[in-house]
């Protein structure tokens, strides 16, 4: 077998355990009296409906419109795409087209706390028309002529790295936008949400490579809000809550507390067990179990950004549970199989190198049943509704968090109990304390 490095072992470790904590508690600071959070944790999950209710609200054309279907559909899209794009995926969604009517359930922001329905839909019933607009009030450009905005850091010379919004223009917008800021050189282009000033910039050069950015009073939350809105596009008309109400939870925070003191409980029972059945390929393996629940927890509270936020759910923290099953059963089999080698006279770094790669075919197999349903569920159930013309609509919520999560634990097992814990196990057996049979497993000597 290759050895690798003594100190590798402990480099993985404290990066785990490091990256476990910040996943867990998060990272978060004061300015003042203000609380900022710079990495979200456990206390920042956005909790489903059925744990810590929502709202339920109908929508309808503002001033009695009559809307066409299509303009519903257009209307119902938009409203879906401003929920997933602020990490709402536990919701319900339906039009009914014969009374123009939209009807939503959502479940309530991770930071609420006195529960206002009205508040609540407001965000997803503004119409968040962009529009650029000339020193005299002309609307010279609109939020058609944006392709996409994202969250940005203004570092030019001068700025104190204040938090922006960066426009990517389409192909016409920027054709018009050249226009515009070729005209308009040396004075001030005024940029609004519907009747709202966000910016008044003053045109310094002509811009033709299609990127514009809105600057302003902005902080993180306040900053990605408005590119959500951008990106969620303009409704075609102005809609209004004909009813509102809050939904109660089905399951209740107290018995999330309980789950939580219950998982604990059970994460002391299993590391006990694998200690003690298993010796070092035990401890090993809690080490990359931390570091499994740590990046499945990172998944659903976008510590990485290519992550979007989720809504948890109670079949979600099933999807957890499960993985992290998978992910004992996978170290299990990865220890049972050096133990194997042992009976057959291997050394200690023959039945290591054997065991983990006799048991790397036996996980795959038993993982990626699990892959491939978890991924129908999210194109079945997901806000894309890919498979819908095999299954029909359906809405996303209960059964998108398990398969989120469930396949999110699956990776994450990959990572960590199958390949960082194989590095951690070649490492930590270079130590020449610790190579003993009996140690990893085999008889005691």
């Amino acid at each position: 077998m290759k050895r690798i490095s003594k100190p590798v072992f402990f480099i993985v470790a404290i990066l785990i355990l490091v990256f476990a904590a910040t996943s867990f508690l998060g990272v978060k600071y004061y300015e003042g009296d203000i609380q900022k959070t710079t990495i979200k944790g456990l206390s920042d999950i956005r909790w489903g409906i059925d744990i810590r209710g929502g709202v339920e609200a109908t929508f309808k054309p503002a001033g009695d419109i009559d809307a066409t279907d299509e303009q519903l559909d257009s209307a119902k899209s938009i409203i879906e795409t401003r929920m997933v794009s602020n990490g709402i995926t536990d919701y319900e969604l339906y039009s009914d087209k014969g009374s123009d009517r939209i009807i939503v359930r959502f479940p309530w922001k991770e930071d609420d706390t006195d529960f206002d329905p009205v508040a609540a839909v407001d965000e997803l019933a503004a119409t968040a028309n962009l529009t650029f607009r000339s020193p005299d009030g002309e609307t010279v450009m609109d939020g058609s002529s944006v392709a996409s905005a994202s969250v940005g850091v203004d570092t030019s010379n001068g700025s104190k790295g204040e938090y922006i919004v960066l426009l990517e223009l389409t192909d016409e917008g920027a054709k018009t936008f050249a226009d515009v800021t070729r005209q308009y050189l040396g004075q001030q282009i005024s940029i609004y949400m519907d009747d709202t000033m966000l910016s008044n910039p003053t045109v310094k050069a002509e811009i033709t490579d299609g990127h514009a950015q809105i600057s302003g009073d902005f902080d993180a939350e306040s900053a990605t809000k408005l590119a959500n809105q951008i990106n969620g596009g303009a409704l075609p008309f102005s809609l209004e809550a004909a009813s509102y109400s809050g939904i109660s939870p089905t399951l209740g925070q107290n018995s999330l507390t309980a789950m939580g003191y219950a998982a604990i409980i059970a994460f002391i029972i299993i590391a006990l067990f694998m200690i003690i059945r298993y010796r070092v390929p035990g401890f090993v393996a809690v080490i990359a179990l931390i570091g499994q629940m740590a990046l499945s927890v990172a998944a659903v509270t976008r510590y990485f950004n290519v992550f979007n936020s989720f809504t948890m759910t109670l079949p979600g923290i099933a999807g957890l549970i499960l993985s992290v099953g998978m992910g004992v059963d996978a170290n299990i089999i990865t220890a049972e199989r050096i133990k194997e080698e042992f009976r057959t006279g291997k050394t200690l770094d023959g039945a290591i190198e054997k065991g983990t790669k006799n048991s790397l075919t036996a996980i795959i197999d038993g993982n990626m049943t699990i892959v491939i349903v978890s991924i129908i569920l999210l194109l079945v159930f997901g806000p894309s509704n890919i498979l819908s013309w095999i299954f029909g609509e359906s809405t996303t919520g209960t059964i998108y968090a398990f398969g989120y999560t469930l396949l999110m634990g699956v990776i994450s097992n990959f990572i960590m109990g199958v390949w960082l814990s194989r590095v951690m196990l070649k490492s930590i057996s270079g130590f020449k304390c610790l190579r003993k049979k009996w140690l990893f497993g085999g008889e005691g000597e």
